[in-house]
């Protein structure tokens, strides 16, 4: 693993030269750019899509797509902004069913901006645009090219699925926001080779598992490759020093959330309580998809079904179809248990089923299904040419000398539909990796433009007027830049 910038240096010269394949962008054009990308952002996710009604007209029997706020985010924000704690519904006790980073965030913009739809989508609009300019930062990193990194920011912001996730105002932006700030700090850390600095990417990743749990394993995949890339003991020695201090930083962090968790149920609690609800629907939608008319069907299947579990457990509890909400936290606990054993059953009598619904999740649901039959055909025309000149990123990023630069990048890009092959899988989970498949997508459109106008003639004249020649880069991105 690459411990500072001199040795970022050294494993690029090291290599072929990398070319960088188009002409830098002045500074001002590159904020011009992104500022007017944020204006036709928010111009499609405040007006445009709220204004389809979550209906793509004229599309075959009515292809739907969700822009309610769910998943009981803004639920829990109006209660804690209105003074009743972190409930569901004030009459219900203190909850544990949702991670708190997000809920905090909206209910200190009720408290500023009153209630409504536009509050949250305002809120998404806005991390949107600080994920952009984070990613253009880090794309630097990576490649040292600058139209690059503006390629991948517009990518990430024009893209259908960030359009449609901050409409629906859920937790995937904020999601992408924090770890693209954790993956920012942790190539300073790399570069630096401090581990105090590890330590503070360890903190970022905390707040990003604060705001959605399923990022908190990364660091282990991470572990595991210095290990692999490591020569020799001592720089073995000095990855488990880098792990721990990233795993510390993680724990201070979240520690103020698991002692409330403590504290209410008496029980450790190191994020939420919803990892049996994915589990379950994960494994029955898997066995009974193909009863129903589409995954949103199957999805109210699986809601039914553990309604029942509840039931037989003797819980009170409310909701039937999806959520179930219960009265303390004691009994979501419980209930989160007998759904995890439920699951384990299922898969330890049936380990063909696991086999199955893993790769299925994780080659064709994570990246493709929607609520809907339609809906998934939408999601393929979408989703496929990003994955495939992504995939031909990578295999640029291999030829320019850079795939050890972009290493921990990718490495992240794998782990999340990994995270979810086991448990649930649909095409909204891939959002979170949106912004970093637009880097390797933005090397590849910028290879393919190099190549077209430098084998075209009356291309390469094109190219030459008003800009600079291609240039090769051996050392990181200017300092002073």
């Amino acid at each position: 693993m690459l411990e500072t910038s001199n040795s970022v240096a050294t494993q690029v010269g090291d290599a072929k030269a990398a070319k960088i394949l188009l002409a830098p962008v002045p500074r001002y054009l590159i904020f011009t750019l992104l500022i007017a990308g944020l204006v036709v952002n928010a111009a499609i996710v405040l007006v445009a899509l709220p204004r389809t009604g979550g209906v793509i007209p004229d599309a075959p029997r009515n292809l739907a797509y969700s822009l309610q706020f769910g998943d009981l985010y803004d639920s829990i924000a109006k209660n804690l902004a209105q003074g009743h704690g972190y409930r569901v519904e004030p009459y219900m006790g203190e909850t544990i069913l949702r991670e708190p980073g997000y809920p905090l965030l909206i209910a200190a913009m009720y408290r500023v901006g009153g209630y409504g739809n536009q509050v949250p989508r305002l809120a998404c609009i806005l991390l949107a645009f600080g994920a952009a300019l984070i990613l253009v930062r880090l794309t630097r990193k990576i490649t040292g090219d600058s139209t690059i990194a503006l390629i991948a920011a517009l990518l990430f912001l024009l893209y259908p699925a960030t359009l449609v996730a901050e409409a629906r105002a859920g937790n995937d932006i904020p999601c992408v926001f924090t770890m693209l700030l954790f993956m920012s700090g942790l190539y300073w850390a790399v570069e630096r080779g401090s581990l105090w600095l590890y330590g503070v990417a360890g903190l970022l990743l905390g707040l990003a598992a604060l705001v959605r749990s399923e990022v908190l394993l990364f660091p282990l995949f991470v572990f595991v490759y210095w290990l692999f890339t490591s020569r020799g003991w001592g720089a073995r020695g000095k990855a488990v020093l880098r792990a721990v201090a990233l795993m510390a930083g993680t724990l201070a962090a979240m520690s103020p959330w698991i002692i409330r968790n403590y504290l209410l149920a008496h029980e450790f609690v190191a994020t939420d309580t919803l990892g049996g609800v994915a589990e379950q629907e994960g494994v029955f939608t898997c066995e009974h998809l193909s009863q129903y008319d589409g995954f949103y069907a199957a999805q109210r299947g699986a809601g039914r079904e553990r309604a029942e579990i509840a039931r037989q457990l003797g819980l009170q509890f409310e909701g039937s179809y999806y959520y179930q909400f219960f009265y303390n936290a004691q009994d979501e606990i419980e209930f989160n248990h007998a759904l995890q054993k439920h699951v384990a059953e299922i898969y330890v009598s049936h380990p063909g089923t696991l086999v199955g619904c893993s790769t299925e999740n994780l080659f064709y649901k994570f990246w493709f299904l929607g609520k809907t039959h339609e809906a998934t055909h939408v999601n393929m025309l979408v989703q496929l040419p990003l994955l495939a000149i992504a995939f031909g990123g990578v295999i640029v990023l291999c030829a320019l000398g850079l795939l050890r630069k972009a290493a921990i990048m990718l490495l992240y890009i794998a782990y999340i539909p990994i995270i979810h092959a086991p448990i649930i899988a649909h095409a909204r989970h891939s959002t979170l990796v949106v912004a970093f498949l637009a880097v390797p997508a933005a090397v590849f459109l910028a290879w393919a433009w190099h190549v077209l106008r430098t084998q075209h003639s009356w291309m390469r004249r094109l190219s030459r007027t008003g800009s600079r020649e291609s240039w090769v880069v051996t050392d990181t991105e200017n300092p002073r830049e």
